[in-house]
């Protein structure tokens, strides 16, 4: 067992945080800053629409592509340089997902005359178009390219935030067009990878495997419960509103979903590193103990993320969003929290895929779907679209002490400083106590304490980084 050199791992972790998030948070943030088109542009039913075919699409993707995509990562790592290892797993995963995909497509062919929906063929395209860039991502994640995972990603984002704004601004395409984007800048950036990966050169079926498809099969089938069970959780309160309030509701969500949007993907950019480097080096002398040091800092750290959303909000919101869905302002606070939440789950989940434990998780994340859909239903006709935010935070809760108990019990110690935690709360507390005051000068100095404050706990941190890019640049 090698020992765990600490400066390295946090090199390496923020260094593959930041080639992703150059790939990825650019667009990102477009995209974002685009609301005020968008919402301006579509009306709440329109949003809501394309919203919706969107949650299907992720929905079905999740059957259709059995988290191939998460195996292959998984599959990759420990057999980079194995060149017949490679072949053998790449050729085998394609093949598969190839099979998969023609057998949904002629499914669906099959049951579209009884589907009852608009737009309804744009589930079939993009799903094939989902699945494709989350294999080719997994695999390019898997051999170790994350220059050119974080480019195509960036591209496949690029080419849909272009054809969206042509589409919908210049052309006034609306809902039709709209959704061909989400189609093609997959497909594009899926393509790009392969080509410029150089992984189309291991695809032979003389090189598909029956006893590597049982192995990735055996890992990744447990996965598609837990996958599933996220999707439910996330698109679940989009369905539940959709039939029992309206389509239009649904826009309204969907709009104020969009600022914990960029809290989703600030974590989703470092967590996609974080996986990697736990997988490497959680056995290695010395790696649960870095683990729970990181933990800390970076609970602490998206804490403080998330607070600074919040407490932006009061001035953020009317600016980027248009009148006609000034009623979502008060579900961003709840978003915020939900995520958070997220965020917990998404950084003791890389343990139980580097100890193979994909049926704890999907029993874990199976309750808290369960919970939120309950929550939602009971809730929905007494709070209306609120129910939506506050079933997630029920759920993301739950799930997040559940593992964060298991863990601990089970494989390694991972705890917070109490001085952090009281911290955060305080910041909350203050901040929630701003988020509703129609005061300035309240917000304003409320923005201000809390920058000083998240800048103090998270020093450590910020010094650490800090030190790895001034050392990188002598």
């Amino acid at each position: 067992m090698s020992s765990i050199n600490s400066k390295n791992v946090s090199s390496n972790l923020f260094k593959n945080t930041g080639i992703i998030a150059i790939g990825q948070i650019s667009t990102k943030i477009i995209n974002f800053l685009l609301l005020p088109l968008y919402t301006s542009l579509l009306t709440k039913e329109e949003y809501g629409l394309i919203d919706l075919i969107s949650t299907y699409a992720t929905l079905l993707a999740v059957f259709v592509g059995l988290q191939l995509g998460t195996a292959i990562f998984r599959f990759l790592i420990p057999n980079r340089d194995d060149d017949l290892k490679l072949k053998k797993l790449i050729s085998t995963v394609i093949c598969a997902v190839i099979l998969l995909c023609v057998i949904y497509s002629v499914a669906f062919v099959g049951v579209s005359p009884f589907i009852r929906i608009s737009y309804k063929w744009f589930l079939l395209y993009l799903v094939l178009a989902t699945v494709y860039l989350q294999v080719t991502s997994g695999i390019v994640r898997g051999i170790g390219n994350n220059s050119l995972y974080a480019f195509g990603n960036f591209l496949a984002a690029t080419i849909t935030l272009v054809m969206n704004v042509i589409s919908i601004a210049v052309l006034h395409l609306g809902v039709e067009a709209m959704l061909l984007a989400y189609v093609v800048g997959p497909i594009l950036g899926a393509t790009v990878i392969l080509i410029l990966s150089g992984c189309y050169k291991y695809i032979a079926l003389k090189y598909f495997s029956f006893t590597e498809l049982k192995k990735i099969l055996q890992y990744a089938i447990p996965l598609v419960p837990n996958e599933l069970s996220w999707t439910l959780i996330h698109s679940s309160d989009r369905m539940i509103v959709s039939a029992i309030i309206s389509v239009s509701a649904n826009g309204l969500l969907a709009a104020a979903s969009k600022f914990s949007y960029i809290y989703t993907t600030a974590f989703s950019i470092f967590n996609t590193s974080w996986t990697e480097q736990v997988v490497l080096h959680y056995k290695d002398e010395g790696g649960t103990e870095y683990i729970s040091k990181m933990f800390d800092k970076m609970v602490t750290f998206f804490g403080s993320v998330g607070i600074g959303i919040i407490t932006c909000m009061p001035v953020a919101y009317n600016i980027l969003i248009n009148t006609q869905y000034k009623d979502g302002y008060g579900l961003v606070f709840y978003y915020v929290i939900a995520v958070f939440f997220n965020a917990i789950i998404g950084l003791i989940s890389a343990i139980y895929l580097v100890e193979n434990e994909t049926k704890q998780i999907a029993i874990s994340t199976a309750v808290a779907a369960i919970i939120n859909i309950i929550v939602d239903l009971a809730l929905i006709k007494f709070i209306g679209v609120y129910a939506a935010p506050i079933s997630s935070i029920c759920a993301y809760g739950i799930i997040g002490f559940w593992r964060l108990y298991d863990i601990n019990r089970r494989h390694c110690s991972i705890k917070m400083k109490k001085r952090n935690v009281i911290v955060l709360l305080a910041m909350l507390m203050f901040s929630i106590f701003a988020y509703y005051q129609e005061n300035i000068w309240i917000n304003i100095i409320n923005i201000l304490v809390v920058a000083i404050i998240a800048l103090y706990i998270n020093y450590d941190l910020l010094k650490e980084l800090g030190g790895l890019i001034f050392e990188r640049k002598k």
